[in-house]
């Protein structure tokens, strides 16, 4: 594959205007990968909890809790998991 090059006549307002928002893009994308720390497991998430594996699927079921999946795996971030805890006790 041919590396093609492209040349754009631009004003300095403009080119400055366009470089400052792919940035800012690029610094979001950066932002995302704090959650990581915040993923959990099934276990881990029902171990949070203080109920079982089975109580705690019931519970997703009901909604009580929110379940992400990425392909066949599932996590639980533990700030939800907290935050649901807290406003059903």
């Amino acid at each position: 594959m041919e590396n093609d090059r492209v040349i754009i006549a631009t004003d300095k307002k403009t080119l400055k205007e366009v470089l400052s928002e792919m940035f800012s893009q690029k610094t979001e994308m950066k932002e995302l990968p704090e959650f990581e720390g915040d993923r959990i497991s099934k276990p881990q998430a029902a171990k949070l909890a203080g109920i079982s594996i089975p109580t705690f699927d019931r519970q997703i079921k009901l909604g009580k809790f929110k379940q992400y999946n990425v392909g066949k795996r599932c996590f639980f971030f533990k700030s939800e998991i907290i935050e649901s805890l807290k406003n059903n006790s």
